[in-house]
């Protein structure tokens, strides 16, 4: 359990949060799945005030107990959500609604108190699975277990109540972060808590085992996922029957079901990890071939499957086999809009298989020609976001073997094909001003770079302040000149 005093100084943004967490019997509740468990957590000025659980009778039976290990006793047992309306309502009443992946527990909440015929949802909500996107960008994934392992807070997985508590943790060290990036308010943070329900409805189950009209096999395979049973090959054998069918879930389903078989889980054993990335690579195909439904959360969270198969791998093999095909059709996708490149310089970073690729060589990577021969496939994909991030890592790689006319050639050559990070205009820049003397090459290299930054964005960058400084000096330096 966390502490009462949350870790780091309060952020001075918002006013009171409650973090919600739910354990659910399914996945849709448009198609009848319910509470099972729920927590609620009150955050005041960086502080724990009030914490909130109960266990929910869903009137049903409680779907996964080997994940959320809620038994039907239990449930049964347990008081029915409208007898719990009024202990809900009284925390929410004025308070910001924070959760991890908020769209999923706001859909519980908002069905849940229209069945008891009440309202009570909170006009503003936060997402910290977004906001993680933003100020944690240098994590694999942005899972709860993920962001709070390295923040070091401990955590039991699956648990309304740790779950709860761990989000109050991570809520406060993101705002933390977001203030240090210049924020001042919930501004740019925050959503109405309809729009994120309207979008979460939008991306959850479009067919399922009551959608009409499918057949009984397609309508089989929907009840051997909903009731976890098959284990891996039954899940496979239904996969393959809703997409033979044109099921318009079966791209998610075959990831989710790829991101299981990645490590050992209760439900299907022991990793299989050929079968994960055969299960991954149908589910990214099927995806990316329906271009206008697809998103890119849920493209990241196949590649950073894929990603996980590689690690510890010289070369990154499931990520090479993304290139060039794949990785040219999730760039071509429509921005996240929530990440960091997305708000800094209006390129998408989220689901990047060239981000991925990047990533598994690091910033202090020790194969810095290899991660450089590797630049000219995101070129070639138009992944430019990664681009940027890989030429500077390769780069400073170089610088730190003295290879500088290397480094300086290879960051040109990324700028020159879109690269738009602003750390490598601000290396390159550098070098033209204090190497080179260049300082005119200087000024138009950090003029390029705060021409392409987006006027409204608030994302954070301390090459941003140095290329500002580096202009404005090299104009001086020129005018003297000329004097």
């Amino acid at each position: 359990m966390t502490a009462d005093i949350l870790p780091g100084p309060p952020a001075p943004l918002g006013d009171r949060f409650v973090v919600l967490d739910c354990e659910t019997t399914g996945f849709s509740p448009e198609r009848g799945d319910r509470m099972v468990s729920l927590a609620l957590v009150t955050v005041e000025r960086g502080r724990i005030t009030d914490r909130w659980t109960s266990l929910v009778d869903p009137g049903r039976d409680t779907g996964p107990v080997e994940i959320h290990g809620i038994t039907n006793a239990q449930a049964a047992a347990a008081p029915r959500f409208a007898d719990l309306v009024p202990e809900i309502v009284a925390r929410l009443d004025g308070a910001v609604l924070v959760a991890h992946n908020a769209g999923f527990d706001l859909a519980f909440l908002a069905m849940e108190l229209e069945r008891a015929g009440t309202g009570g949802l909170p006009d503003t909500a936060l997402d910290t699975l977004a906001l993680a996107r933003r100020f944690l960008p240098e994590l694999e994934n942005h899972r709860l277990t993920t962001c709070v392992a390295a923040l070091g807070i401990p955590h039991r997985a699956h648990r309304a109540d740790s779950d709860a508590e761990v989000t109050a943790a991570l809520l406060t060290e993101l705002l933390r972060r977001a203030a240090a990036a210049g924020h001042t308010g919930l501004a740019g943070l925050s959503a109405p808590s309809a729009v994120l329900l309207r979008e979460g409805r939008r991306r959850r189950m479009r067919c399922d085992a009551e959608t009409e009209g499918i057949g009984d096999e397609h309508r089989a395979g929907h009840l051997t996922i909903a009731r976890w049973e098959g284990g891996a090959d039954g899940w496979r054998r239904a996969l393959a029957a809703l997409e033979a069918d044109g099921c318009p879930e079966a791209g998610r389903l075959w990831g989710w079901l790829g991101g299981m078989l990645c490590e050992e889980t209760s439900v299907f054993g022991p990793a299989r990890p050929q079968l994960a990335h055969d299960a991954l690579r149908t589910g990214l195909w099927l995806q990316l071939a329906a271009p206008d439904e697809a998103h890119r959360e849920d493209i990241a969270r196949i590649v950073a499957q894929l990603a996980a198969l590689d690690r510890g791998a010289r070369a990154p093999a499931h990520l090479l086999a993304l290139f060039p095909a794949s990785a040219a059709a999730i760039a071509a996708l429509p921005g996240c809009g929530s990440c960091w490149s997305c708000e800094a310089i209006g390129l998408c970073d989220t689901g990047s298989a060239g981000s991925a690729l990047v990533s598994h060589y690091g910033p202090a990577t020790a194969h810095p020609d290899e991660l450089a021969a590797r630049l000219p496939l995101l070129a070639a994909a138009g992944d430019l976001a990664a681009l940027g991030r890989g030429a500077r890592y390769a780069g400073q790689a170089w610088e730190r073997l003295d290879r500088i006319g290397e480094a300086v050639r290879l960051w040109q050559w990324a700028l020159d094909r879109g690269a738009r990070d602003p750390a490598l205009f601000n290396r390159l820049s550098q070098h033209h001003e204090r190497e080179f003397g260049d300082h005119a090459t200087a000024l138009a290299l950090c003029e390029r770079a705060l021409a392409v930054r987006r006027e409204d964005s608030t994302a954070a960058s301390p090459s941003w302040d140095a290329l500002a400084r580096r202009a404005e000096r090299c104009r001086r330096r020129l005018t003297e000149a000329a004097a």
